[in-house]
């Protein structure tokens, strides 16, 4: 009967309530970022963060990609800008409190994670001399006035004023080049550290249950006995909680589920490759771009570097929104939910290739043996992790 599917002792609401919303921690402090909380910082993000400008052929933004109203991503399999990228782009909502960014964890920080794109030849297409001209031209006051950096901007007037693209530059000057790139990803990452989820279904179920789990009625009304079949699912015998827990719905840790490869000609390593970049990127924790003191970059200072767990294994992504985020995996293997938990109800070994994994990788997933309904019902339940898109929060679109 409908009243026994909606039982819950006060284990499985004090359980449930720590993947609202509401237990979300503060914002994590960023020593790398001085700026990170700055109010003007934040607003010159957002301007750079939709700016098309700060592209090679001044088409593409931040927000082509990060698009707000598909909840910061695009909707493609893998992303379209000066040239196509080789895996999609992950929304940005809730990113902040990831220690990794990227689907491999090749960057530490969101402000490092930036200056990604920005230079990717598929992407925006610069390199960072050319997106410091573009600074130049069009915010030198507001990074004069928030870095009091002009000495930086002195130093460059010759190169930034040569024709030829990549003139040679002094050491003092790539130092330059390098402080006024880093502030650029660092006032960007102000902005996105103020965009915020709102509460879903699911979060107003919880708060149901805490207030008064003995009005069946109301909490019908907030998740429909499918949905909530499908959450107990979730939760116990199709072991998602295991890496999708918290919150926002993810470990922030990697695993090689097995996805179909993308490219077999082309194997994607994932974190066995994230993790050499990261520890040779210019724009890091450690690195002199860095505010942080000598005792912060704990995650750096512990990286996990080697092991056959990284070979082919993504960072566990957020299920926030997930019914509007698609498609799948870390290259849209994947276009809907159904084909999603098809692949973990029966799942097939990770693709192997002697000649080009460094070893057999390691297999994280187990088959569920779900039937039919049981699948419906699991999707019904991540349909109720759907924020809405707020339709007057300026920072939800371009300034």
């Amino acid at each position: 009967m409908a009243s026994e599917n909606y039982r819950f002792t006060d284990a499985d609401i004090v359980f449930l309530n720590r993947f609202t919303l509401a237990t979300l921690p503060s914002l994590p402090a960023a020593p790398d970022n001085l700026v990170a909380d700055d109010p003007y910082a934040a607003a010159l993000g957002q301007q750079l963060f939709f700016d098309t400008r700060l592209s090679a052929n001044g088409q593409v933004a931040c927000a082509s990609c990060h698009q707000p109203h598909k909840y910061f991503t695009d909707g493609l399999p893998r992303s379209q800008a000066l040239g196509t990228t080789r895996r999609n782009a992950p929304t940005i909502l809730g990113a902040t409190h990831s220690p990794w960014l990227f689907w491999d964890g090749r960057k530490d920080s969101l402000w490092s994670q930036a200056l990604g794109p920005l230079q990717d030849i598929n992407e925006h297409g610069l390199d960072r001399l050319g997106l410091v001209r573009i600074i130049r031209q069009h915010y030198r006051r507001e990074f004069e006035q928030l870095f009091s950096n002009k000495a930086d901007w002195v130093q460059l007037q010759r190169v930034i004023d040569k024709q030829w693209r990549k003139p040679r530059l002094t050491k003092r000057q790539k130092a330059a080049v390098n402080r006024i790139v880093s502030q650029a990803g660092k006032v960007i990452m102000a902005y996105e550290r103020k965009l915020q989820l709102h509460p879903a279904r699911f979060d107003r179920f919880v708060g149901q249950l805490q207030r008064d789990n003995k009005n069946i009625q109301l909490l019908a009304d907030l998740m429909s006995e499918d949905e909530v079949a499908g959450m107990r699912l979730f939760m116990g015998r199709a072991n998602c909680a295991s890496c999708h827990n918290g919150p926002l719905f993810t470990n922030y840790e990697f695993h090689n589920i097995g996805a179909p490869e993308a490219d077999p000609e082309n194997v994607d390593l994932g974190r066995y490759v994230g993790v050499k970049l990261l520890q040779h990127d210019a724009f890091t924790c450690l690195s002199a771009q860095s505010d942080a003191g000598a005792d912060d970059c704990q995650e750096m200072r512990f990286l996990k570097k080697q092991g056959k767990e990284l070979v082919g294994a993504f960072k566990t992504p957020t299920l926030r929104n997930v019914a509007h985020t698609g498609p799948y995996m870390h290259a849209g293997q994947f276009s809907t939910l159904e084909q999603v938990l098809a692949h973990y109800n029966s799942p097939a070994p990770p693709y192997y290739d002697p000649g080009q994994h460094p070893s057999r990788p390691h297999f994280d997933i187990l088959p569920l043996g779900l039937d039919e309904l049981q699948i419906k019902q699991l999707i019904a339940f991540l349909q109720t992790l759907s924020s809405p898109i707020p339709a007057n929060d300026p920072l939800w679109s371009a300034p």
